[in-house]
């Protein structure tokens, strides 16, 4: 249900009351949440674990938020822009209306994951309320870079005005209501230092949009979402855009490839080199390992483990 009260935001009834624009492209959304006692380990704080649960959850409300319009595009909707498979011939021509039907339907389409990092500072105690602030962090010519801050609840209120660009009927809540809400400017002039106490958490998340086997390039979904300005001989508007005219406030595209730049140094450290760096310390040239054991999953590691814990079978492994 987490993820359905996300995917949601991709329906027109569901989308915020002012079309995303290229001055939200950087600007986090708020996801509000609650530290639940499933998630409580021995150590009677949030597991770690949970966290990259709550990561699929943050991306997918900031996703399905400011890519609603270009979504509805590559699955087949208004101005459908798809990559229908080629129809494949039949012998002597049959089955003819099954080949169209098959080539109409739109590939399956969705936000692929292809690597994740996530750093923890301080603990969230069981039922302590919190904060996810996601937002668009870089992208380039196939991954799209998200950065998620855990923080504590209320944090960000009073750090600005309190007022969702995406949301007027939020302005002055300074927190979540409904738990989304898209925060302020992400102008770093008129920002203010964050407060590491209130930060529990920072990752990062390399993603890629995907319809069927091809990739569809980041800059092109953004550009069908209207969150890049309009090249020269493009209207502006788009047809079924949400929301009255908006005022010329937008970043220019040079603000917006500084910023793109900025965030593409902070994301190296999912880059593919750093991958192959770690993925060639991987070893198994025939040199010597401690041993073996299971992890104690299912019925029969549970087996193995009481065998192991009353001494009625010597050996790791079944």
């Amino acid at each position: 249900m987490r993820l359905v009260n996300a995917f949601r935001f991709v329906l027109r009834t569901q989308r915020p009351a002012v079309a995303p624009s290229p001055q939200h492209i950087f600007q986090p959304l708020v996801t509000s949440s609650t530290a639940q006692l499933m998630e409580i380990d021995f150590n009677l704080h949030k597991t770690n674990s949970s966290y990259f649960a709550d990561l699929d959850i943050a991306r997918a409300h900031l996703v399905c938020t400011l890519f609603s319009r270009a979504i509805e595009r590559v699955r087949g909707g208004t101005g459908a822009y798809v990559f229908a498979p080629s129809p494949t011939p039949s012998a002597g021509g049959k089955n003819t209306g099954q080949q169209e039907k098959k080539k109409e339907k739109p590939p399956l389409f969705g936000l692929a994951l292809g690597a994740v990092s996530c750093s923890f500072r301080r603990e969230l105690r069981p039922y302590q309320d919190y904060e996810m602030w996601t937002r668009l962090l870089a992208w380039d010519e196939k991954w799209l870079y998200i950065a998620t801050h855990f923080v504590r609840a209320g944090a960000g209120a009073g750090t600005a005005t309190g007022f969702s660009s995406l949301y007027p009927e939020q302005q002055g809540s300074g927190s979540c209501t409904e738990g989304t809400t898209a925060a302020t400017t992400t102008n770093k002039s008129s920002r203010p230092e964050p407060e590491k106490q209130h930060i529990f958490a920072t990752a990062l998340s390399k993603c890629v949009f995907k319809s069927g086997r091809k990739t569809v390039a980041p800059e092109q979904m953004l550009r069908m979402s209207g969150l890049l300005p309009a090249v020269e001989g493009q209207e502006e508007g788009e047809e079924g855009q949400k929301g009255p005219a908006k005022p010329v406030v937008d970043m220019t595209l040079e603000e917006i490839e500084e910023q793109r730049l900025k965030g593409l140094e902070t994301a190296q450290m999912l880059s593919g080199q750093y991958q192959q760096c770690l993925e060639a310390e991987f070893d198994n040239s025939g040199s010597e390992v401690l041993g073996r054991h299971t992890d104690g999953a299912g019925v029969v590691g549970v087996v193995n483990t009481l065998l192991q814990l009353a001494r009625l079978r010597r050996s790791q492994v079944l």
